[in-house]
This record gives structure tokens, sequence and C-alpha cells, in this order.
């Protein structure tokens, strides 16, 4: 079985793309980074391990198959994205919305680099989480 899946844009709950992971085991969990606004106006994900925890869903039942589909949505061939390892953080379900994301877990996220997010001009956000920028729809 794949890794689980860090979400952090359209495909989280309640956003655009949320139908691809609809019936999905969800934590919610963070990884070190920093957001970007891609000018379609969705996000785009650089990893830094000294960046800002970036808040959103680690989705724990992901098969192979539902990689290719989502490969193909995030434009992996493409090089609009590459999915790649990441090391996620869970919050207990326990504890309230202040509480720390403590728990590493080995995890896959889609990402594009530092390079690719200033050659193609993405705006670099100052919020952590995506809902903040593009809250549910009503």
């Amino acid at each position: 079985m794949p890794l689980p899946l860090f979400v952090y844009g359209s495909l989280l709950q309640g956003q655009p793309s949320d139908g691809y992971l609809a019936s999905r085991r969800i934590r919610p969990a963070t990884v070190r980074g920093r957001l970007y606004r891609v000018p379609a106006g969705y996000p785009a994900l650089v990893l830094d391990p000294e960046g800002s925890l970036i808040h959103g869903e680690l989705v724990m039942d992901v098969e192979p198959g539902l990689l290719v589909v989502l490969d193909l949505f995030e434009g992996v061939r493409d090089g609009l994205y590459q999915r790649v390892p990441v090391s996620a953080f869970l919050r207990s379900p326990n504890e309230g919305q202040q509480a720390l994301f403590a728990e590493p877990v080995s995890a896959q996220a889609y990402v594009v680099t530092h390079h690719q997010a200033r050659v193609r001009r993405y705006h670099p956000l100052k919020v952590t989480d995506w809902r903040t920028v593009a809250p549910r729809p009503r």
C-alpha cells in the first residue's frame, strides 16, 4: 500500500476537487514549507524544513489506482507538480485547534520546487492554510 497523501489545496474536504477523495480516512496534518498561488487560482507547495507549518489533511488509505488518477489531475506528466515523499505531522483527534502537530508520519505530496515557483511567477502567500484563501463554497 502506498504512503498516505498530504493534501493542502483543491483536494481538501469542502474544496472543489474533494470528490476524488470521497469516503477516505482523513486526518488533520501539517508539513513544513511555503504556499504559493498559481495564476490559474489554485495553490502550490514548496517544501522547506525551515518553513511554516502548512495546514492540510492526510489521506490515510491511498491505493495505486487513485494515485494514477491524481497524477493525471495534478499534471505530473506535464511537469506541473511532482509527487514526492514528505514528513507530515498529525494532530491527535482529541486535541483542540491550537494543539501542536507532533506525531511525524512518512507521506507523499504534490509539490513544486522553489525554482519552478519563481520562474512561473507564482505569488507567495502569507497564509499557512489554503482554506483561508479559498473558503468552502456555500
